[in-house]
């Protein structure tokens, strides 16, 4: 059962609706976040939702409530749902929009669901990516707008999620960050280029606390052939090992030791990061 906040109100998903009139479906005018439970606590929450704050803002929409206000709703949520949660808070771009002052009448629905994590067999077999020439869209903003990454996977079927590649250079993949091992060093996109994910901001913490080596450049598309592993992150699919980008196969077509590790050592600590 999916459980959906708005207006004030928790319902069933199908007694909610939005009017047509809003901008998210008239202009795809939208920002959201996805956050998931461990133990029933939310990951990173106070990070998901100041990244989702941050987002409305580079778009220019008001923000509907106060953050705390959001986390007491989405504590709430979560009482509402069995087992493991999913989470995921919408602001729409709403019915108005001010030259001046932008987006003055956002909406703010919040999506409670079961989470379905991702099969064991993509951590131990690890997946593939379509890689594309070209950045993704407004880098430093989670709109709803996800057109961009979902047509070109009809020229790879297999792939999990597309790789933008602009120029050669691996910036992000198109639901999650991306990372390569290389030279001994674990190497990803600098911030400026990329979204900043939670889940990317944790890695990047334990992998440091670990001892490796973090190296934040663009990793090329050309340095596939000699990497050692790839590995994407994001809130629901943690750390995943990709054995094959395009027609490449990469670290022998097989998961390697530092993404398994890291993966580890993240699921030992989630308390670290559990709100």
């Amino acid at each position: 059962m999916v459980i959906c906040y708005a207006d004030g109100l928790f319902k069933e998903l199908n007694e909610i609706s939005l009017p047509l009139s809003d901008l998210a479906f008239q202009r795809g005018i939208g920002v959201f976040e996805t956050i998931r439970t461990y133990d029933r606590r939310p990951m990173a929450l106070t990070p998901h939702l100041e990244r989702l704050a941050s987002s409305a803002a580079g778009c220019r929409i008001a923000l509907p409530l106060p953050l705390e206000d959001m986390k007491g709703i989405i504590r709430k949520g979560i009482d509402l749902v069995d087992g493991e949660v999913k989470i995921r808070p919408f602001i729409t771009g709403g019915d108005a929009f001010d030259n001046e002052l932008g987006f003055t009448r956002p909406r703010l629905f919040i999506f409670f669901e079961p989470l379905c994590p991702l099969p064991e067999k993509d951590y131990s077999e690890g997946i593939s990516l379509h890689p594309v020439d070209q950045a993704r869209p407004m880098a430093n903003i989670k709109s709803i707008n996800y057109l961009e990454s979902f047509l070109p996977l009809a020229e790879d079927p297999e792939a999990l999620e597309v790789l933008y590649c602009p120029g050669g250079e691996i910036t992000e993949s198109s639901h999650s960050n991306a990372f390569m091992v290389i030279g001994g060093k674990i190497v990803t996109a600098p911030e400026e280029r990329v979204l900043p994910g939670t889940m990317r901001s944790m890695t990047l913490e334990m992998a440091r606390d670990a001892g490796f080596s973090v190296e934040k450049r663009c990793p090329l598309r050309g340095e596939l052939p000699l990497c050692t592993e790839f590995f994407i992150t994001g809130s629901i699919k943690e750390i995943l090992p990709v054995v094959r980008i395009g027609k490449t196969t990469v670290g022998g077509g097989k998961p390697g030791p530092v993404s398994a590790h890291l993966r580890r050592l993240y699921l030992q600590n989630l308390g670290r990061w559990g709100e």
